[in-house]
């Protein structure tokens, strides 16, 4: 790190992640926020703080399950998320509804999510790390993007008026998940954990429909098992989610964030 970028991360500080009141977390698929976040939401709900979930795609295509039709999956994929949600203690998650597998317009996906956000009025918006080099999946990548665009044009009145919506948010700043570059980390104990478990058994579709996926699962908990330690080990605690986080400032012609 350079003299100028160390200056300029102590002049523009990057937020903690725990000093707001409300957050929303954006994921591709129903799954993705439990996957990546669900220990951080736990936390989160049980300090009081507003939380809501926005899941850009519907999941049709999350199933080894060749018996399901694809409306059938859609149905049965919100209703688990949404008990998903409701195991962490949110009950706001709001579905946009495109199509699973990326074969979407972005910029509608950033509109829709830039009205999200303004209604919901988030001080931290979460959202997947597109920037990350070994990601692959469309709808990964499409969402992070189509998220942190939103979080710029979701201040702007001109352009949510141009949306058809007159609110506009402010956000402090925004936290990347399924990260390889953290910055900040969120400390749990191990009933949280158990909590984000609890709530990823709540997607049966997606990771118990069969043996190899019940196989699979069982190798998931463990990853985000070995993660929250290896995490927790950094910050003298037990367990701890990981994320990258910039302010607003760091986002928009400040090259030097690149580089926290």
């Amino acid at each position: 790190m350079s003299l100028f970028t160390f200056i300029i991360k102590r002049a523009v500080p990057i937020p903690k992640l725990l000093n707001y009141n409300s957050y929303a977390f954006v994921g591709a698929h129903p799954d993705d926020i439990e996957v990546g976040c669900g220990s951080t939401v736990a936390r989160l709900t049980s300090m009081g703080k507003r939380v809501c979930f926005i899941i850009a795609t519907d999941g049709g295509y999350g199933t080894l399950d060749p018996s399901l039709d694809k409306e059938t999956l859609i149905k049965i994929r919100q209703e688990e998320a949404v008990k998903a949600a409701a195991l962490l203690g949110v009950d706001d998650v709001r579905f946009l509804g495109f199509p699973d597998g990326g074969e979407y317009d972005m910029r509608r996906l950033k509109d829709k999510i830039a009205i999200e956000l303004a209604k919901f009025k988030p001080d931290i918006i979460f959202t997947i790390d597109n920037h990350v080099k070994s990601e692959i999946h469309p709808d990964h990548i499409m969402t992070g993007r189509a998220t942190e665009i939103a979080m710029l044009y979701s201040s702007f009145p001109l352009m949510m008026r141009d949306l058809g919506i007159e609110e506009t948010a402010i956000p402090k700043g925004i936290a990347y998940y399924y990260t390889d570059k953290p910055n900040s980390y969120v400390k749990f104990n191990k009933q949280m954990l158990n909590m984000r478990f609890e709530a990823l058994a709540t997607h049966q579709s997606q990771f118990l429909c069969d043996e190899e996926m019940k196989k699979n699962f069982k190798l998931l908990k463990i990853v985000i098992r070995l993660m929250a330690k290896r995490y927790g080990i950094r910050r003298l605690y037990k367990y701890a989610d990981a994320y990258r986080v910039l302010s607003i400032m760091h986002t928009h012609c400040l090259a030097d964030a690149s580089e926290f």
